[in-house]
Order: C-alpha cells, then sequence, then structure tokens
C-alpha cells in the first residue's frame, strides 16, 4: 500500500477516537438516547448492498421515518414537529450506486433519500442494471458492482430522470464540478492513469489550459499536481505557467503514454524529469476567485433545475469545505441550506440552530441508533477498521 495512501487510512482510523473523546458525536453513538427533537442526518457515497442493506433493515425494525429535505427543515425552522423517530438520510456526489444499489433498497423499505449531484461530471447514457436485478437472476452481481472498472462510475441524467419520478429521491447541488484548486507552487504528484477516472477524478485540481479548465481524461498524463485546496475554501487559486508541464508530459508520452505506469518507478521518473523546474505563475484576484466560486454555485443550480425540473435550494460543500466567501455567495445564489460533515460545537443540528451549516454523521452509525438490534460502538468500529486496514488481523 502506498505510504500516502495509509497515512490517510491512518489518520481515519485516529478520526474516531478523537472525535469521541472531544464530544463531537450525539448521545446515542455511545449508547445513549436520541433526544427529543434529533434528527440524525447520515451521510453515504456508495451503497455497498450488505452493509447499506443492514442499515436500512435497522431503521426499517425500529420504525424510523426517513425525512426529505424539506421536512427537515421545517422541523429545524420550528414550523413543524420533529417525529419520534426521523432520519434525514443524504448521499454525496451522485455515484452510480445510488441508482444500482441505493434505490431499489430504499423502495423495498418505503424511503427515500437526498442526492447531492456534481452536474458538471454527470453523463448521458442508458440506465444500468440494479439490485433488483441482480435478485431476479436478470443481472450478474459482479456487472452491477463493477460500474466504476466499466466506466459508469456516475448517475447518468436518465437515471436521475428516473429517480425523480419514482420519488426515491430528490437532487441537489454539490457544486458544478466539486473542483480542487492549486494554491501554489509545491510539487504533489503526477497525473496517473488511475486519478483520471471514476471518482479519484475528483480528488484531481483543474488544469488550465488556455482560456478553460481540464478535468478527468481531458488532463494529459504525467502533468505535475501542486498543492490544492478544495475550490470552496477561502484559499485563491495558483495558476502555474503551462510550461512547467512540457517536460514531464513529453516523458510520459515517449514512453508509451499509460503503459509509462506499469513501470515500478514511473514516479522517481517524472521527478527527475521536473527536478530543476522553476514553477513560475500567479495567484488569482479576490474577484476572479469570488466569479469563480459564484459560476459553480449558479451553473450547479441552472443544470440540475433544467434537467429534474424542481427547484435546486439546498447544498453541500464538496470536502465539508466552506470558507466565508463560498458561504456568502452560496446565499447570494438562493440557497435556503448548505450541509456540511462534522460542525465546530455541534454534534448534531437541532431546531433553531444554522440553517447554512448542517452538520452530518457518518454512514457508520446508523446502526447505532437506539432499537432492537443495535450494534454496539465497538462492533462498528471493527467494521470501519477493517474496511481501512482489508489486510491487518485481529
Amino acid at each position: 500500500m502506498p505510504l500516502a495512501s495509509l497515512g490517510r487510512r491512518a489518520l481515519d482510523a485516529w478520526e474516531v477516537p478523537r472525535d469521541l473523546l472531544f464530544g463531537r458525536y450525539p448521545a446515542f453513538v455511545t449508547g445513549g438516547a436520541l433526544e427529543l427533537g434529533e434528527i440524525p442526518v447520515f451521510v453515504f457515497h456508495d451503497a455497498e448492498p450488505e452493509s447499506f442493506g443492514r442499515a436500512l433493515a435497522h431503521l426499517s425494525r425500529n420504525r424510523y421515518e426517513t425525512l426529505s429535505i424539506d421536512e427537515y427543515l421545517d422541523v429545524l425552522r420550528g414550523r413543524a414537529k420533529a417525529p419520534p423517530r426521523g432520519v434525514l438520510l443524504t448521499f454525496d456526489d451522485g455515484r452510480g450506486s445510488v441508482w444500482s444499489v441505493a434505490a431499489p433498497m430504499l423502495r423495498r423499505h418505503g424511503m427515500r433519500a437526498a442526492c447531492f449531484l456534481v452536474p458538471g461530471r454527470v453523463p448521458t447514457h442508458a440506465p444500468r442494471p440494479t439490485w433488483d436485478e441482480v435478485e431476479a437472476g436478470k443481472a450478474a452481481r459482479a456487472n452491477v458492482l463493477s460500474r466504476e472498472a466499466q466506466g459508469f462510475p456516475l448517475l447518468s441524467w436518465e437515471e436521475i430522470d428516473g429517480l425523480v419520478r419514482s420519488g426515491t429521491f430528490t437532487f441537489d447541488s454539490h457544486t458544478l464540478s466539486h473542483a480542487r484548486v492549486h494554491t501554489g507552487p509545491q510539487l504533489a504528484g503526477f497525473v496517473t492513469p488511475r486519478s483520471r477516472l471514476g471518482y479519484d477524478a475528483f480528488d484531481l485540481p483543474l488544469v488550465r489550459a488556455g482560456d478553460r479548465d481540464l478535468v478527468g481524461a481531458e488532463v494529459p498524463l504525467g502533468t505535475p499536481i501542486f498543492r490544492s485546496e478544495p475550490r470552496t475554501s477561502d484559499a485563491r487559486r495558483f495558476f502555474e505557467d503551462e510550461a512547467v508541464r512540457s517536460a514531464c508530459v513529453a516523458r510520459v508520452e515517449e514512453a508509451g503514454a499509460e503503459r509509462f505506469f506499469e513501470r515500478g518507478d514511473w514516479s522517481a521518473r517524472l521527478e527527475r524529469a521536473f527536478a530543476g523546474t522553476r514553477v513560475s505563475g500567479r495567484l488569482e484576484t479576490p474577484d476572479e476567485q469570488a466569479a469563480h466560486i459564484r459560476r459553480e454555485l449558479v451553473d450547479a443550480r441552472r443544470l440540475i433545475e433544467q434537467h429534474t425540473g424542481r427547484p435546486t435550494l439546498h447544498l453541500c460543500y464538496p470536502w465539508h469545505a466552506a470558507g466565508e466567501l463560498a458561504r456568502r455567495l452560496a446565499a447570494e445564489a438562493g440557497y435556503e441550506s448548505a450541509f456540511c460533515g462534522k460542525v465546530a460545537g455541534v454534534p448534531i443540528t437541532r431546531p433553531g440552530g444554522d440553517l447554512h451549516r448542517i452538520a452530518r454523521l457518518g454512514e457508520d452509525w446508523v446502526e447505532l441508533l437506539p432499537g432492537e438490534g443495535r450494534a454496539s460502538l465497538v462492533q462498528v468500529l471493527r467494521r470501519k477498521w477493517s474496511r481501512l486496514f482489508p489486510g491487518a488481523r485481529g
């Protein structure tokens, strides 16, 4: 396992004990009650049949009610009374498993959820097979669970249309392109075949070529990646001169493009090609920064409304990064609420709370909700850590 990946997983593993120590989770996570008026908001990315099915079974068995975002906000605004066991299920990114796995399972339990789309990356293609078809013997399990490998990692507009019409999902904004931007000249890596595809492409910072930004598979292999931050942070973008990419891109092209990365020393070879390069460029102006963030927010609303025929009034910040500028521009763009991850001092957003900084909990904690068959925190952490370190032995 690469050291960078191992480091990220170690940080993820340490995050839970740290946050428990500092009281950043609501009481039900550690075996307490769900207090009157509390409506937990859970965030999912993928839907894996076994774990997602187990979570929905726990909710169904204990008669939890899945709310829409509008119903949830009515409670926070004091316009409606919180149901005894209400939850809000949210999905970030609009990944393909929302259609293939989550929607069929939600329908089976009479439940619903909300999804935050990245409309600038949504493809057009016919609906793919679903878990219902697997269980009916009409599709292979491996075929449904390997969408990303087959080139279908995200929901298509055709699938989104079907989900809107079924009432299983509502769709709101995760910004136009879920962008990261370079913020300085410090080298952080290089563009590889894997980094351009599927969900990994979200982590690839925008690369400016002429007067447009390249994303995903448009970015030449071998392109140097520099220090970066989410576009909705307060960090200003660094525009590197395009010439700094030429040596590395040429080295990859000369050595067979994707075949170059089959060599074990590909990273060292690119570092040697880059060595001695002086990274020149400029920081964007405050006006450029505001214009770009505004476009990410406004164009996302426009596209989602155009395709769904419904108002787009709610926002989820990519990487849960919301700088002061982005928050101000989101309000100006007409968003009525904004969803984050953990919010300092707010284990769970209660009625009267800040609608533009709504706290959410990870999917792992669904089975810790009070009720029959409630899991223990030890069980949940054991599963979580086994996913982070699949080769480890207890």
